[in-house]
């Protein structure tokens, strides 16, 4: 319901997008019953809203093809991704290969929607997760309509010690700078993290702030500069209980 609320504010296009892969096997007929009922949800939910829309049904037929490989060829004719929560398994690198793979590859911004609870909209009071560099640039320019339609925006950097404070300063200044330009009205924080790690003190802002959409980077990047889905967004993607819009 979020994504048709969202589509609606932007005057948007919303897509379905129902993929069955077959790691061992072929085709039954129990997935095209499951996509039946999805479909005619889509479907029923879309209508009533007005929206414009697409329904694709996507029965890979290579065996072994990894779902991320298949949502990410979709997602480039697409402005915006909306997917789950990674699910608890008992690997955590196996629940978060998904996501990684997907935000690595995609080239939009992913938004990632909590396991628990149910959200009808989104987008109106923005917490974006700041630390000068290219993550969080990429991240806070793909978040640009989402902030530009937004009531209330807080722009936060979280540092370890003072000397990281006086060089976030800066970049955070001009980041507002920046935004207004774009009539975007932000009000910039910087936080030493006195206990806990970056994404505790991210997510207790949240909560004091009220916010429902953090935006943030993905990746960080090792001595190669390969880049590695960050353990700050790693910690976001199974804690978080608002979305978050992840851009790389």
């Amino acid at each position: 319901m979020a994504a048709i609320d969202l589509a609606s504010r932007h005057g948007g296009r919303l897509k379905g997008l129902y993929v069955i892969t077959h790691p061992h096997y072929t085709s039954s007929s129990s997935y095209l019953s499951d996509f039946a009922q999805v479909r005619e949800f889509f479907v029923n939910a879309t209508s009533k809203a007005g929206i414009e829309t697409e329904w694709l049904l996507v029965d890979w037929n290579t065996v072994g093809t990894p779902l991320a490989e298949i949502v990410t060829n979709h997602s480039h004719y697409a402005d915006t991704i909306l997917v789950g929560q990674p699910t608890q398994l008992h690997s955590r690198r196996t629940n978060l290969d998904f996501h990684e793979r997907l935000i690595l590859g995609a080239g939009r911004p992913i938004v990632v929607f909590p396991g628990s609870g149910d959200i009808f909209q989104f987008g109106e009071r923005v917490l974006v997760a700041w630390k000068a560099g290219r993550e969080s640039v990429r991240a806070v320019n793909d978040a640009l309509p989402f902030l530009q339609a937004a009531t209330d925006i807080s722009i936060v950097a979280m540092v370890t010690s003072h000397d990281n404070r006086a060089r976030e300063e800066q970049p955070i200044n001009l980041l507002q700078q920046h935004l207004a330009r774009h009539h975007v009205k932000a009000a910039t924080e910087i936080i030493v993290i006195q206990k806990g790690n970056a994404a505790e003190a991210l997510l207790e802002q949240a909560r004091q702030k009220k916010a429902d959409l953090i935006v943030v980077g993905g990746f960080s990047y090792k001595s190669n500069r390969a880049p590695v889905l960050s353990p700050f967004t790693q910690e976001l993607l199974l804690k978080a209980p608002v979305p978050l819009l992840i851009s790389h």
